[in-house]
């Protein structure tokens, strides 16, 4: 860290442990990050077993305000590498193409949430409460600056451990303050995910599909399934045969298009959808 970085962090660093427990910890918690590195947009999300996003701290900028309390609330979350990444267990400092599947900034992901809110780089921390409750501490930026350079990530991960340690502190027992969430949503997109082109696809086509939804890239996808990438290759491409796409942002806007029908549980969004053969 930068003598400078090191002596604006010292300045804001006794603002976070005397507002620990207190209403102000988040937006101090905040000040103390940008002073080491500056960010102009910020949220803290927490993941709670129950299956809900819960967001403890909202400094999102403005032209990301529309895009995070619409599509990103409303299921989006549950497929970004942020939300994968904290439930699959790491934990530290993040850079968001460190842990992003592979071609991110072509997905329909990528451009139903950086593209269209100007979220130009991303990155930030994922923690642990004292429950052990993964928390995302998100820090972005917009064309107002410029993306992170390697030093002020350097930075960011030098404080990695301080940043755990305050979370923790703060909150011992988990989150019970300062929280909103909707554990119903979270149940639903997991039944509309179980159910997704099942009335067409095979049983390892449809694990192929739920993966690919989740974010993992091909070879993460023929990993887990002990096939090899050739095979979850031609996987991929019977799944786009049967489903009429042609690209992996077809088969996101088919899911997040079965999202928005009514669901009944058990029966494939998709029914109805194609003729019978």
């Amino acid at each position: 860290m930068t003598d400078s970085a090191t002596g604006r962090a010292l300045q804001t660093l006794p603002r976070v442990i005397d507002s620990l427990g207190g209403d102000d910890f988040c937006a101090a918690l905040l000040d103390f990050i940008n002073s080491v590195t500056p960010f102009d947009s910020g949220v803290i999300m927490g993941y709670p077993e129950s299956g809900e996003l819960r967001v403890v701290h909202n400094a999102l900028h403005a032209g990301d305000q529309s895009g995070f309390g619409g599509p990103y609330r409303d299921g989006l979350w549950l497929l970004s590498p942020l939300y994968l990444s904290a439930k699959a267990g790491v934990r530290g400092f993040f850079h968001i193409p460190d842990i992003a599947p592979d071609n991110f900034s072509d997905s329909h992901y990528y451009a139903l949430y950086y593209s269209s809110n100007g979220v130009i780089d991303h990155c930030g921390f994922l923690v642990e409460t004292g429950d052990g409750t993964p928390l995302a501490i998100s820090l972005e930026r917009t064309p107002a600056l410029h993306r992170f350079r390697p030093a002020e990530r350097r930075e960011l991960r030098g404080i990695a451990d301080t940043v755990a340690a305050l979370v923790r502190r703060n909150w011992s027992e988990g989150l019970t303050r300062g929280t909103s969430g909707d554990g119903g949503l979270h149940t639903q997109v997991e039944a509309v995910l179980e159910a997704f082109g099942s009335s067409r696809l095979t049983p390892r086509e449809r694990d192929v599909v739920q993966r690919v939804l989740r974010g993992y890239p091909s070879k993460a996808v023929a990993r887990e399934l002990g096939i090899s990438t050739q095979t979850e290759q031609v996987h991929r491409k019977n799944i786009y045969q049967k489903l009429g796409l042609s690209s992996h942002n077809e088969l996101f806007s088919l899911f997040f298009d079965a999202l928005a029908q009514p669901f009944c549980p058990g029966e494939d969004p998709l029914a109805g959808r194609y003729p019978t053969t």
